[in-house]
């Protein structure tokens, strides 16, 4: 990382320009003298997406949970394989958000020096955090027990091996001396970048996709609202993050080697097969429309989304087979390079239906 020195001697009116220092800037190993100037703008993309953010602003104690609670003590509301794989998905999302709180603030920010940027990304860290209060809210709401929910991959081994790879993933970055401004070390930052991709685009999905399922069949309805606001925020961090890894490829063009693209096209199937054993180990024989076979088809087209983003092939070619998920999502799966297509804002604290 390269950190400036201007404050290490002598005052001297002869340092570089603004302008100067703006055109020096890149997302890692740019000129750094710590202000957080972001006027102007070298990654405009990034204070756009700080912006909607702001604008998106929301605390899950607007969402009314009482309907879903008469419906988790009813007898008749909801089957106990449809609270089962409810609780399954609450646990691995909210284990999810919290390794993803610390992997941004302790792993990630420390080594981008493009001030916009690092905005953007201390304010996904606070949404991270808001989400983790969102799934504790849900925990509390319908007085889950925690340990079922929090613990439950110290008992299963399926969603301990899921929190076992993400951690291992994040940990590549996570040694206190692990620094950018090699060739080998900025590639592991990219992968690092691209595995935020993955894991905000391809491992939140079959837990998002039951919530979902739940609520076209009327059931858990509050439960869904929460989940779209956290979607919506995760669409935005996953923006950031095809961002981010788009730009590092375009400033260190010589990191984008043919080996490394197909590491990051194995990552991705990984995740892919990966999040398909979890979300079938959660429907078991189908719940309400929902079959490991449709599943696995979802998950690889999400799969070929995100390969499209970052500007590699399809694996799968794969069709959505839930068209009907954009009512809830409200239309923001991207299926193009970030750089060409749009996601929607909204208003603060508030969700168009």
């Amino acid at each position: 990382m390269a950190k400036a020195d201007i404050f290490t001697g002598d005052f001297q009116d002869s340092q570089l320009s603004n302008a100067e220092i703006i055109n020096r800037r890149r997302v890692i190993n740019g000129f750094d003298d710590g202000l957080m100037q972001v006027s102007p703008l070298k990654h405009p993309w990034a204070y756009e997406i700080f912006n909607t953010m702001i604008q998106n602003t929301w605390v899950p104690q607007e969402i009314p949970m009482q309907q879903d609670v008469s419906m988790w003590e009813d007898p008749n509301g909801l089957t106990e394989t449809e609270k089962n794989v409810y609780e399954r998905s609450l646990a691995f999302v909210s284990n999810l958000d919290g390794l993803q709180t610390n992997n941004l603030a302790c792993n990630i920010i420390r080594h981008i020096t493009s001030p916009e940027i690092v905005l953007a990304i201390a304010r996904q860290t606070y949404e991270e955090a808001l989400h983790v209060q969102s799934y504790a809210t849900l925990v509390e709401a319908l007085a889950l027990d925690p340990e079922r929910v929090y613990g439950l991959y110290r008992t299963d081994q399926d969603l301990y091996e899921k929190n076992k790879s993400v951690l291992e993933s994040v940990n590549k970055i996570a040694s206190p001396t692990f620094e950018t401004g090699t060739f080998e070390t900025d590639q592991m930052f990219l992968e690092a970048c691209i595995g935020n991709v993955i894991l905000e685009g391809i491992y939140f999905y079959s837990a998002f996709l039951i919530f979902y399922v739940l609520r076209r069949n009327g059931k858990m309805a509050g439960s869904a609202e929460m989940i779209q606001f956290i979607n919506r925020d995760e669409d935005n961090h996953l923006k950031l993050f095809i961002h981010i890894s788009n730009t590092i490829k375009a400033e260190q063009p010589e990191l984008w080697t043919a080996d490394f693209q197909e590491l990051i096209l194995e990552n991705i199937r990984n995740a892919v097969d990966m999040e398909y054993q979890w979300g079938a180990s959660c429907v078991g024989e189908g719940m309400l429309g929902l079959t490991k076979g449709n599943l696995r088809q979802y998950l690889e087209f999400v799969g070929d989304m995100r390969c499209l983003a970052l500007g590699l092939p399809k694996q799968y070619n794969a069709e959505n087979p839930f068209p009907w998920i954009d009512e809830f999502t409200q239309g923001a799966m991207i299926e193009v390079n970030f750089f060409e297509g749009t996601v929607r804002e909204y208003q603060s604290g508030t969700l168009e239906w």
